[in-house]
């Protein structure tokens, strides 16, 4: 397979990798945002991924795409750090999974001392010291564990030329990326222990005394029971994404080269990952479905109230809440009372400041 068409699979297997992540995980980010009852300790470490993720695809996705054409050329030090940006990235995302994995541990195993202790300040701070430390672990190879400057003129950037392998493997897959996976491990496979344990006391208590408690108890267990589930498969794709690439860098430093077809699918797979966990989330939260739904469906009918400037439709029915019509939904919204005013008379739009007036927000 020669270059230019390992260039084109490239384009297009990345681009679409890329718009998926960076929309799925920006619409992460702000579902968080929009929903009170979703910012919670676990789902400030879930953004702080879903960050990761979209860098993923707004720079780290565009960078592959331009080492793998061999850009940039002639330039070591900003290929060196392109290339340092994704190992970052990934040490980020593997920091939040295990920062995720411990904050459901001792949710289940202590829940009233996590009460107490879990903040959202706590979080942050948790938070700032994750990416502190992938920083310092992804840019190791900027600060001087690298190849050095190639001494050929006109060379293209490869992160093979750049990156020191053995970085790669005793560092950053050994040191820094398997222990954690390992931990997450251990923890999951602890924390559905305790929950069936609990299930399984919950459910002697219950068949002695059959009281409201009890059944609140076997419900709060259950849904720590499932949030787990959801997180563990966050990590197994995780894992099943990135240990490929890995593996196959430990081949590259043992025997001096692999097949670049194989490369080039590790790579794309390591980058999907990025776009699976927004899908995951939709799939297994139901608070997260509602809330993407809310949002999609409330930029959807923006942009047909704009297209068809705010006339009246029936068939908003089932974005506004359950209001008669469209008008009537303009009259709640305008402080009109709907008794006092027709439903088909139209209304004078209501006048905006400057920070109100965004677009079609009028119509809203």
């Amino acid at each position: 397979m020669g270059s230019d068409v390992y260039v084109t699979v490239g384009l297009a297997a990345e681009i679409p990798i890329a718009v998926a992540a960076a929309l799925g995980n920006a619409l992460v980010c702000w579902a968080v945002y929009y929903n009170r009852r979703l910012r919670n300790v676990t789902n400030y470490f879930i953004v702080s991924l879903a960050i990761a993720d979209l860098l993923v695809g707004l720079l780290a996705i565009p960078f592959a795409l331009l080492t793998n054409a061999g850009e940039p050329r002639n330039s070591f030090h900003l290929c060196l750090f392109m290339n340092s940006f994704v190992v970052t990235l990934t040490q980020s995302s593997i920091l939040s999974l295990l920062a995720i994995a411990l904050d459901r541990y001792f949710a289940v195993v202590s829940p009233l001392r996590y009460k107490r202790v879990a903040t959202a300040r706590r979080a942050l701070i948790v938070i700032f010291f994750t990416w502190l430390l992938a920083f310092v672990i992804g840019m190791i190879p900027v600060f001087g564990w690298n190849l050095g400057k190639p001494e050929r003129e006109n060379y293209a950037c490869v992160f093979t030329e750049v990156i020191d392998m053995r970085y790669m493997v005793y560092f950053n897959f050994l040191g820094s990326v398997l222990p954690p996976l390992l931990i997450m491990l251990f923890v999951y496979v602890r924390i559905f222990r305790v929950v069936r344990k609990q299930l399984a006391a919950i459910s002697r208590t219950m068949v002695a005394s059959n009281d409201e408690m009890n059944r609140q108890l076997a419900a709060l267990a259950v849904k720590e029971g499932r949030a787990a589930k959801l997180l563990a498969i966050v990590i197994i794709l995780f894992a099943v994404s990135w240990l490929p690439l890995h593996i196959i860098n430990t081949v590259i430093l043992c025997t001096g080269g692999v097949n670049y077809t194989i490369l080039l699918i590790a790579i794309i797979l390591s980058h999907s990952n990025s776009a699976m966990n927004p899908i995951v989330y939709t799939l297994s939260n139901r608070e997260f479905r509602r809330t993407f739904y809310r949002l999609i469906f409330k930029v959807i009918l923006r942009g047909v109230i704009s297209i068809r400037s705010c006339e009246p439709d029936n068939r908003m029915d089932e974005f506004t809440g359950g209001y008669t019509s469209a008008t009537h939904f303009h009259q709640v919204r305008n402080g009109v009372n709907s008794r006092d005013t027709p439903r088909g008379t139209p209304l004078p739009l209501k006048k905006f400041g400057p920070k109100e007036s965004k677009g079609a927000d009028h119509c809203l």
